[in-house]
Parts: C-alpha cells; sequence; structure tokens
C-alpha cells in the first residue's frame, strides 16, 4: 500500500483543486503548485480547513529545475510521495498552425508533456523505493475519440503525447508496482473554457466555438467526476489497472474495477470500442 502522500501540479483550481480536495477527503497529505502564488494561497485556505494537511509551492512545470524543487519540497513536507497528479496546462495558441507563433506552440508542448515527463521521472526512484505508487496523468481534449481538435494543435499534440507517455512508462515501472494511468476529466468548465472563448469564433473555429459557449450556459461536467476517478486509481481497487487512458464521464468503476472481466486493450490511445474496431481474444 502506498503512502496516503500526493502531488498535485496546477492544484489550485478546476479539475486540479478538485482532485487535490477529494485526495484531503481520503486522508491524504497534498502538496500543490501553480505558477502564482496567489491562487496557491487561496487554494490552500479551503484545503486546510480542517488541519494542516496541504502545502503549496510557486513552480512553473515547464522547467526541470523547479520540478525538482517541487518534489524536493514535497518529498521534505510529506515524507514520502505516494501519489503523483498531473494535471497542470494550458491550451496554447488557439487557431491554424500556419498563424501560430512558434515560442507559444512549444510551450504548450513543454507545460503539458514535459512538465509531465519531468515530474514522473523525478518521483519514480522515490516509489520505487517505497516499493509503490500510483501516477496519473491528465489527457482529454477529444483524444481516443472519433474527432481531432483543428485549431488546437499544440494543446491535442501534448494531449496525445501524453498517452502515449504513460503507456510507455507504464511498462518500465510495472515490476516496481507502480500503476500509471491518464483520465479525460470530461467538459469542465474553467480558466481554459474562458480563455478559448476569449479568443473567439475565427480562431477557435465556429463549431467549436459555439460548443464551448453552450458548454458555459450549461454548466459544464463537474470537476467531481476526475476527483472521484483519481480517488478509484489510487485505492488498491485498480490495482489491476496501468498504461490505459480512462474517462471520467464514460467509463464506469463497476466495469473497470472487476479484475477478472477487465480488459486493458479496450482503454489505450488506440482505443478498441466495439465500434471502429473489435477486439481479437
Amino acid at each position: 500500500m502506498h503512502e496516503k502522500t500526493a502531488i498535485v501540479t496546477g492544484g489550485v483550481r478546476g479539475v486540479g483543486f478538485a482532485i487535490a480536495g477529494q485526495l484531503v477527503e481520503l486522508g491524504y497529505k497534498v502538496v500543490i503548485c501553480s505558477r502564482t502564488n496567489l491562487e496557491i494561497r487561496s487554494a490552500l485556505k479551503q484545503l486546510n480547513l480542517h488541519g494542516r494537511v496541504a502545502f503549496g509551492l510557486k513552480t512553473d512545470v515547464s522547467q526541470y529545475a523547479q520540478c525538482k524543487r517541487l518534489v524536493t519540497f514535497a518529498f521534505r513536507k510529506l515524507g514520502s510521495i505516494g501519489v503523483l497528479v498531473n494535471n497542470a496546462g494550458i491550451y496554447g495558441p488557439i487557431g491554424y498552425l500556419e498563424s501560430n507563433a512558434p515560442e507559444k506552440w512549444s510551450e504548450a508542448i513543454r507545460v503539458n508533456l514535459l512538465g509531465t515527463v519531468y515530474c514522473s521521472q523525478l518521483v519514480t526512484p522515490i516509489m520505487k523505493r517505497n516499493g509503490g505508487g500510483k501516477i496519473i496523468n491528465l489527457c482529454g481534449g477529444g483524444v481516443g475519440g472519433k474527432s481531432s481538435l483543428p485549431g488546437f494543435s499544440a494543446y491535442y499534440t501534448s494531449k496525445v503525447a501524453i498517452a502515449g507517455f504513460t503507456e510507455v512508462l507504464s511498462e518500465e515501472v510495472r515490476l516496481a508496482n507502480i500503476q500509471v494511468n491518464c483520465i479525460a476529466p470530461g467538459a469542465v468548465n474553467s480558466s481554459l473554457t474562458d480563455y478559448l472563448i476569449d479568443q473567439g469564433i475565427e480562431k477557435a473555429g465556429e463549431a467549436m466555438y459555439k460548443k464551448t459557449l453552450e458548454q458555459k450556459r450549461n454548466g459544464g461536467d463537474s470537476p467531481q467526476l476526475a476527483g472521484k476517478l483519481v480517488a478509484f486509481l489510487v485505492s488498491e481497487k485498480s490495482a489491476h489497472i496501468t498504461g490505459c487512458l480512462l474517462s471520467a464521464k464514460w467509463d464506469s468503476f463497476q466495469a473497470i474495477g472487476d479484475q477478472n472481466a477487465f480488459s486493458p486493450s479496450l482503454y489505450k490511445l488506440r482505443r478498441i470500442d466495439h465500434n471502429n474496431f473489435i477486439e481479437k481474444l
């Protein structure tokens, strides 16, 4: 059983905050991070309402040195690191590739993908020494679905890469009792939603812009869906699940929790869903 200690990158609002809050409810001590101290202070005030269980550090996960400082800080505060949730992410430039600023495109890759890689690399030796752990990466943006996201090439590419990275790393650390999975949280209203709307219909594209406006009006999917999926994945009930892409909105705990019936091939980046593909036994 891994220690009830966790890092949640970008855990100050939206999905990240919901995940951090869910872990605190489960008795975890948590370290969160953000690029602004104001957001960290606000989140910690809420997470620590019933005791000193959450800590925060200003961190830009696109910088390896800052990720290393975050992991060192977490280890010092928590005494161990049993769970890592790589949640920090940005949209990057919105609009067709030909109009994207190269530096903005690469920033999305550095934050979304390399931030995930850096933090995962740094916690792996700690988890191995502890006898196991859980790494959960945030995927999404239509990854594994039936259509791509024109106008969001940097974001989409980084999230597809995270799914692939999850599959590879899960095999590398399988024998160390470390499970690595990625989750799609659903269409959650967040600062990213507002950012997309602010970019306007020309950059976002008519279909995506209208869909996001409708999502904003309807309230979107609850970030607690992701929190509950993470709660399941950090439990011993999920010890048989690794290298998978799971949907907080569509995948039932009953289906994925049955170890005897669970088929990992149904939950990969190349998703086999009896619609587009049929699993070969």
